[in-house]
């Protein structure tokens, strides 16, 4: 979304994807040559970049959603070139807040003195707030909270936590050693340090130390993967150690790294890629290191950090510096993690497969959901998913015939592109199989390996040389199961399963009563639907212990026609003037104060999402504010899964249709802020998603609560 509070240079900057989908044909030719160098047959990418001209040799790169932002010296540049900031000395650490609205940088002078500075983001060299040293010490690395709302200072001794807003420092916390850099993982819970030798994870919920290394110098980067799962240390001796970040044991050893100046983790956790020297780029296949790897040169040197972006369509971006430049090549070729894509679908799918039907009896409901039939549906839904994510492997492979095995009558069909299988065929039929080319295979089914791999599972085998199809069935494969540890599947337990649905049955009791009532009262009618639904999720706390989490969502639909009467009207947004969103929020509240009071305690964690959306009808004029739910200034927002930062004040009023679906959902929170005190008691932390369809009407205008009930059970 375009931000409210000025022309913000960050945001306005358009995203890789979008600038480089408007190149010139030359950079669509992107990987148009590979060849195989002769010792180690990996392969070398040469390509047609696209080059980002700048004043001076960038040292490194800051990420800023789907935007990479080079530094060189003292300046900050945009990638069109443009210095955003210009500092009292070299900066060595940059970070740009999560909701784009300003970015700390760190600098020493000549003089060997450091300073933190936080600049704006709505005009060039905008300096907000510059910390004094002498209060705080000498800053030596700084980073943000993926919420946006704090800046963590590293201090000679400690790390003090700022208010990434007012300045302030809020909180500290104390070092096992200096720190040269520190990263902090998107779920918050680990907070990372090393000064170059050592490296210390800690709970930065509870600021204890997790885990301690020592690498004895040559610590070059330090990092987590998107997904929170592993921590991943790079060394100069060419080592790419990775720890899981529930226990922070070894996972992983990549190694062949060059001098490992710099990594980079893809979005999705699959692929690295490793500046091993000034000129060579090394991407790596976590899931096969040692057979899938690429060279990507870089002619002019330089080349000192590497950065790897999603742009708008999750398409993998590659962003290197080099001289006097930055470059951005698409990554084309580097497949999807198929493992995670199937693993997210069957689970969302399992999820409502759990749930007990419309009308469906407790007896009934065992009888269809146990242990024997769920791990079968849950593998009918992993090769369905499987089948639909594969490409057309068989017509696009090779086939040869292989060995017969005589005592089992199976025949062995390769292919060059995934494993082999084993055909059964009749000692009497084996002489019409002389050439592959008289196979036809249809109907095929596909699972995925342990390397991501597809693999043929199922297929129907015309043989043209005899006119017989042949049978290849090997569905009753091992489940597919390579996300969970074997020892400790992560799989609720059906008793728990029945718990959860029996008290979602009471939930919509409740949501039954507030409906008639609120019907009675003339605030809504049939054409309005509220739903409840609920979700047990398995999950990890800081300390990597396994924990349940309860999840609980309302929310509603009034059919066309009818939701300007009894949902928001056009440029409406306070509580009251919807009769659907008051419902919704009777329901929670009662929900709340009866069954779900069980799972609210003084200390325990609770996350609400709240999701307001609007419609994409054009707002005629401006819209008064009357600032009840208060004033916002850059205030941490998800527009469409994005973090940005969006302003709403009584003086500026509403000109887009964003701060009407912000505002929505903070009724929703002043709701259960002002209705429900027990909340204050509990660690609640509210998430605001804002949405505005591509259609017309007011339809569109809805929202959503969803409860988190952290380690609830």
């Amino acid at each position: 979304m375009i931000p409210h509070s000025a022309a913000n240079i960050i945001r306005h900057t358009l995203p890789l994807g979008l600038i480089l989908a408007s190149m010139i044909p030359a950079y669509a030719a992107t990987f148009d040559k590979e060849e195989k160098t002769g010792q180690d047959e990996k392969t070398v990418v040469t390509h047609s970049e696209y080059r980002f001209k700048l004043p001076d040799s960038p040292k490194g790169l800051a990420r800023f959603s789907t935007v990479a932002y080079p530094y060189a010296g003292s300046s900050v540049y945009t990638i069109r070139g443009k210095n955003i900031a210009l500092t009292r000395g070299n900066i060595i650490d940059l970070d740009i807040n999560p909701a784009g609205f300003n970015f700390v940088t760190v600098s020493v002078n000549k003089k060997g003195q450091t300073n933190a500075s936080v600049y704006g983001t709505d005009r060039p060299n905008h300096r907000l707030h510059k910390h004094n040293i002498k209060k705080l010490g000498s800053p030596t690395a700084a980073c943000y909270t993926p919420d946006a709302l704090r800046i963590l200072l590293a201090t000679p001794d400690s790390i003090v936590i700022i208010d990434s807003r007012s300045f302030k420092p809020l909180d500290s916390m104390p070092l096992e050693h200096q720190v040269s850099d520190m990263v902090l993982s998107s779920n918050s819970y680990h907070l990372a340090t090393t000064d170059g030798a050592n490296v210390t994870v800690y709970n930065f919920e509870s600021k204890t130390v997790r885990h301690k290394w020592n690498f004895e110098g040559g610590v070059k980067e330090i990092l987590f993967s998107d997904d929170d799962t592993e921590f991943a240390v790079l060394t100069d001796d060419g080592t790419f150690s990775i720890y899981d970040t529930r226990t922070f044991l070894i996972k992983n050893t990549v190694d062949d790294l060059g001098d490992g100046m710099s990594a980079s983790y893809n979005f999705d956790s699959k692929y690295i890629a490793v500046a091993k020297s000034p000129t060579d780029i090394v991407v790596v296949n976590l899931l096969d290191p040692e057979e899938d790897r690429e060279i990507v040169n870089v002619p002019d040197g330089m080349l000192r950090d590497v950065l790897f972006i999603p742009d708008s369509r999750k398409n993998t971006l590659l962003a290197y510096t080099t001289n006097k430049a930055m470059d951005v090549k698409r990554m084309y070729h580097l497949t999807p993690y198929y493992t995670k894509l199937i693993d997210d679908e069957v689970n969302r799918k399992m999820n409502e497969w759990l749930k007990m039907m419309p009308g469906e009896t407790l007896e009934q409901y065992q009888l269809r959901v146990n242990d024997e039939t769920r791990a079968a549906h849950r593998r009918l839904l992993e090769d369905e998913a499987a089948t639909r994510l594969a490409p057309d492997m068989v017509s696009m492979a090779e086939i040869t015939l292989g060995q017969y095995d005589e005592r089992h009558e199976l025949l062995e069909v390769d292919f060059n592109n995934m494993p082999a299988i084993y055909l059964p065929v009749p000692q009497s039929d084996i002489t019409a199989f002389t050439n592959p080319e008289d196979l036809t295979f249809t109907n095929a089914k596909y699972t995925v390996t342990s390397g991501d791999k597809f693999e043929l599972i199922y297929a129907e085998v015309l043989n043209a040389a005899d006119g017989k199809t042949y049978i290849y069935d090997n569905v009753d494969r091992v489940p597919l199961n390579f996300m969970q540890d074997d020892e400790e599947e992560e799989v609720v337990s059906l008793e728990l399963i029945q718990q959860q649905q029996m008290e979602e049955l009471k939930l919509r009791e409740i949501q039954e009563q507030v409906v008639e009532e609120a019907k009675s009262q003339n605030v809504i009618s049939d054409h309005t639907n509220i739903t409840v639904a609920t979700e047990v999720e398995p999950d990890y706390d800081a300390n990597g212990n396994r924990i349940l989490n309860y999840k609980v969502r309302f929310t509603y639909e009034v059919d066309p026609g009818y939701t300007a009467q009894e949902d928001f009207g056009p440029g409406k947004y306070r509580i009251e003037q919807s009769g659907a969103a008051k419902s919704m929020l009777e329901l929670v509240k009662k929900s709340l104060d009866g069954e779900l009071a069980r799972y609210i305690a003084a200390g325990k964690k609770l996350n609400v999402r709240i999701s307001g959306t609007a419609d994409a009808s054009p707002i005629v004029g401006r819209i008064i504010y009357d600032g009840i739910y208060g004033e916002f200034i850059d205030e941490p927002v998800y527009n469409d899964g994005e973090m940005t930062g969006i302003t709403v004040t009584p003086k500026g009023r509403i000109t887009q249709n964003e701060q009407l679906a912000f505002l929505r959902a903070q009724g929703v929170k002043g709701f259960l802020q002002d209705n429900i005190k027990e909340l204050q008691d509990m660690r609640t932390s509210y998430r605001i998603d804002i949405n505005v369809t591509e259609g017309k009407g007011s339809q569109f205008r809805r929202i959503t609560t969803e409860l988190t009930f952290v380690d609830a059970f």
